[in-house]
Order: C-alpha cells, then sequence, then structure tokens
C-alpha cells in the first residue's frame, strides 16, 4: 500500500500545478490567512522553528544515537521513518517543483520555490509516527494529531504553501511509514530470523549425553 500512496502523491502534485487547482487551492488559503492574529502567529512561527530544517537534523543525530545506544529494533525503525518520510518529501519537492504561493501574502519573505510538498508538515508527520513506534500509547497518537494538524494550518496560514502540498506531505509519510513498518526497509539483519542449529538434524540423529 505505501508504494502506491507514493505513485498517488506525485501525480497529485503534477495535477496541483494546473491553473484551475492552483485557484482553487489559493481560494481556500486566503480563508485561513484572513483569521491572522498575533497569538495564532506566534503559535505558527514555534510550530516553524520546532520542525525546521535544523530541527530535522537534530532530531535525526538523536535518533540515531538512540538506535545505536539502545539497538532495539523500534528505534531504528523510528530513525527510518523519520529520514524516509522526510527525505520522500524532499525528493517529491525536486521532482515536482510547484511554485509557491504569492509572495505579497507570505508572512516569511520569499522562500524560493518547491513548494510540493510541505517539507516542515512531511518531518513533523514522520516524528509523530516515530514517537507512536517508540511509545506505543494512545496519548502519544492525540498528541501527534495535534501537533501534525496544527502543523499543517501553520504552513498555510503563515503563506508559505497551498492547502494541497500540507495533505501531500501527510500522503508521502503514510506511504513512507508503511514501507518501512511493513519491512521493506528493514536492516538486513532483521529481514529472516535466525536459523535454529539443529535444522535440518534428524531427531535419531542427536547424540544423547553420557549417563542420561
Amino acid at each position: 500500500m505505501g508504494v502506491p500512496l507514493l505513485v498517488l502523491v506525485t501525480v497529485l502534485g503534477f495535477a496541483a500545478e494546473m491553473p484551475g487547482w492552483t485557484s482553487a487551492d489559493w481560494a481556500v488559503a486566503q480563508v485561513v490567512q484572513d483569521g491572522r492574529n498575533p497569538v495564532l502567529t506566534g503559535i505558527a512561527l514555534l510550530l516553524r522553528l520546532g520542525f525546521g530544517t535544523e530541527a530535522g537534523v537534530v532530531i535525526s543525530l538523536g535518533l540515531a544515537v538512540f538506535a545505536l545506544v539502545v539497538r532495539t529494533s523500534e528505534a531504528v525503525k523510528a530513525l527510518m521513518v523519520v529520514l524516509a518520510g522526510w527525505g520522500a518529501g524532499a525528493l517529491l519537492k525536486i521532482t515536482v517543483d510547484r511554485p509557491r504561493p504569492p509572495v505579497a501574502h507570505s508572512m516569511l519573505g520569499d522562500l524560493g520555490a518547491m513548494s510540493f510538498p510541505s517539507g516542515h508538515v512531511c518531518l513533523t508527520a514522520a516524528v509523530a509516527v516515530a514517537a507512536w513506534v517508540l511509545v506505543r500509547r494512545r496519548w502519544v497518537v492525540v498528541v501527534g494529531v495535534l501537533v501534525v494538524a496544527g502543523q499543517m494550518l501553520a504552513r498555510v496560514y503563515l503563506g508559505v504553501h497551498y492547502p494541497t502540498d500540507v495533505l501531500a506531505a501527510l500522503i508521502v509519510v503514510a506511504g513512507t511509514s508503511l514501507i518501512v513498518l511493513a519491512g521493506g526497509l528493514r536492516p538486513a539483519g532483521d529481514r529472516h530470523p535466525a536459523a535454529s542449529p539443529l535444522k535440518g538434524v534428524s531427531p535419531g540423529r542427536l547424540v544423547r549425553p553420557p549417563g542420561t
């Protein structure tokens, strides 16, 4: 299911560049931006800082060190979820190369091109999935959903992404996470169970210790 989702989001990226789609996207974005106020702006900027490129590097390095220390499959999968989700989003940005919304409406100035998908949302969603992999508790899911939803609104609110961009980021991370967690990107040592030292030896050929 992961690969079809990645194919779907790639097609969506090229479709989103059509003028009609962009116009509809922009209309929805303006509704979100009409609610701008100092409190919401502060929250949006905090989410931007917490899941920006620098934060992504720190989070990835932290998960890598954690995986090396604890050496559990969950820690490795959490790291791979983040790297795969964030990395796939960056690759898709280059592939689709969709222009960002008009810079006149951006609260962050000119951030350049490559709007699809939102890298911030990719990272936020991937970290949320990784947190669930490590701590499988209901509250982790609730917090993750709230933070991801907040980040999606924040990127549109700040005027740096279209609604389709943030939705696409969810699809990207869903696809990559399914691949990782299903075993498609497992470490080589986890692909096959360890063979039994007695495999292939018939019971009759087992040697009994003396005195038994």
